[in-house]
């Protein structure tokens, strides 16, 4: 990685975009289904950990339950179970902080060294978390492995900066649909091969491996490490370069013409970088405080599906494929044939916060008693996925179209430049704002729905992305669609 990569060679445009969009999905769909095989699995874990290093008050377990329970007496919570779900909040909050942390690094190095690269040397590092997973015989081990991978993941990053090197302002929604269906499929997926893995116990089949370090977690872990190395396998050996794919002619969005005029400078002493930073910095700043709201909601339903109906793990299960299938939907029939075509990303991103603030409200005011809740509590969910399948995707559509704000003089026209010198800089600050937002929002959501209780919270969360998407509405102008630049 000491030089930069050579520009692509020359090649048949539309048959090169095909190939590897197909490559960067399949790749994408490995890596999340790695990814979320530990999702449900926290709570167990937890609880593993808490029989090995718990009555060890010099663990770093009995450490960090410590000051959990300070943090809970300081909320006003009570109960041991409480002390469970803010652990598991702690865990899931860190994987995202760190990611915040190394976000904005991993785009710019792709911007110099070349995404392909940037992405196989990250691959590494998620190899090295899952080997730490493996032999975690104590918590301090298993948290060690959640902060090397929360520094090095940079698939999904990358997918996006990839998937904006080789589309047009026409096609990238369409495009970055693509991230958005990994992730549904990937969700629906990933948690019960999980489950599944998690029954195999290696410590009571193999009690002699407990010497190595082998858990009995290690089984889920040992596959996702699989997942890795295949994955890895198959980009070094199909995975294009894709920076400096297309020549484009640099042409200021309306977007951040917009953004521009708002500013207190007159637009024509203020440089093209500076207007795409400032614009960059309001749709980041929208970015964060959407994540914010509704990961924190997100991480609490499972909570309220067991508190209020007592689901059962299949029941959750059960749910959360919905929640999947449904999103996975919405991206396909809806977002990729819509977005930029007939609606505006900007539509789009607000039609989901509606539905999401429908859905929220749905689910702490209506689904209740054993009746008619369950049938509300699947009502809710459906706004939910319709919100899981637009927002995040059209609003990095929408920051993407931004950083480029440029018009191709020839679709498959081709240069060693990138339409963006920055283009992975800023997606990753991008990026970085909405994982701040998933970090801070499951801890502010656990400690609201434990002192004020579902109904408030979910009506807290429903109005809160209300909120948002009404500021959305009047502070984000919108890019034209192509059939009002022609008329035009």
């Amino acid at each position: 990685m000491a030089a930069k990569p050579t520009p692509p060679p020359p090649r048949s445009g539309d048959a090169f975009v095909g190939r590897a969009l197909t490559t960067i999905f399949i790749a994408l769909l490995i890596d999340i289904l790695a990814f979320t095989i530990i999702l449900p699995l926290f709570p167990r874990i937890l609880d593993y950990y808490s029989t090995v290093d718990g009555p060890v008050e010099t663990s770093f377990y009995h450490t960090i339950l410590v000051r959990v329970q300070a943090f809970r007496a300081l909320i006003g919570g009570s109960g041991s179970r409480l002390d469970i779900v803010l652990f598991g909040g702690f865990i899931g909050s860190l994987f995202s902080f760190l990611q915040f942390i190394a976000s904005p690094w991993i785009g710019s190095l792709s911007d110099r060294y070349g995404r392909k690269n940037v992405l196989l040397i990250s691959m590494i590092g998620n190899a090295l978390s899952m080997l730490l997973w493996i032999f975690s015989k104590s918590f301090f081990i298993f948290v060690l492995s959640r902060v090397v991978g929360g520094l090095t993941e940079g698939n999904v990053q990358m997918s996006i900066a990839m998937i904006s090197d080789i589309t047009t302002p026409e096609t990238r929604s369409r495009g970055l649909a693509l991230v958005g269906i990994a992730f549904s499929l990937g969700f629906t997926v990933g948690p019960p091969i999980g489950a599944y893995f998690a029954s195999i116990d290696l410590i009571k089949e193999f009690p002699a491996l407990k010497d190595y370090g082998i858990n009995s977690y290690s089984s889920p872990a040992i596959f996702a490490l699989v997942l890795i190395i295949i994955e890895t396998a198959y980009m070094a050996a199909y995975l294009p370069e894709t920076l400096g794919f297309k020549k484009e002619k640099p042409m200021t969005s309306a977007f951040t013409r917009s953004a521009a005029k708002r500013r207190t400078v007159s637009a024509k002493e203020q440089s093209s970088k500076e207007s795409t930073e400032s614009a960059v910095f309001l749709l980041s700043l929208f970015h964060f405080l959407y994540l914010f709201f509704f990961s924190g909601m997100e991480f609490t339903l499972t909570f309220l599906t067991y508190d209020r109906f007592n689901f059962s793990n299949k029941q959750q299960g059960k749910y959360l494929a919905t929640l999947g299938i449904v999103a996975a939907l919405v991206q396909g029939g809806y977002v990729r044939r819509f977005a930029h075509k007939y609606v505006s990303e900007k539509s789009i991103i607000i039609q989901g916060m509606i539905s999401c603030s429908i859905g929220l409200f749905i689910i702490g005011n209506l689904a209740k008693g054993m009746d008619m809740g369950p049938r509300w509590l699947y009502i809710g969910a459906v706004f939910l996925a319709f919100t899981s399948g637009t927002v995040v995707t059209t609003l990095t559509s929408l920051a993407s179209l931004t950083i480029t704000g440029t018009k191709p003089t020839n679709e498959h026209e081709e240069s060693p430049r990138n339409i963006s010198e920055n283009q992975g800089k800023y997606l990753g600050s991008f990026r970085s704002m909405g994982q701040l937002g998933r970090s801070m929002g499951p801890l502010a959501a656990c400690s609201a729905y434990w002192v004020l209780g579902s109904p408030i919270s979910y009506t807290i969360g429903s109005v809160a992305i209300g909120c948002i998407a009404v500021a959305m509405h009047f502070f984000v102008p919108d890019v034209p669609l192509p059939s009002k630049k022609k008329s035009e």
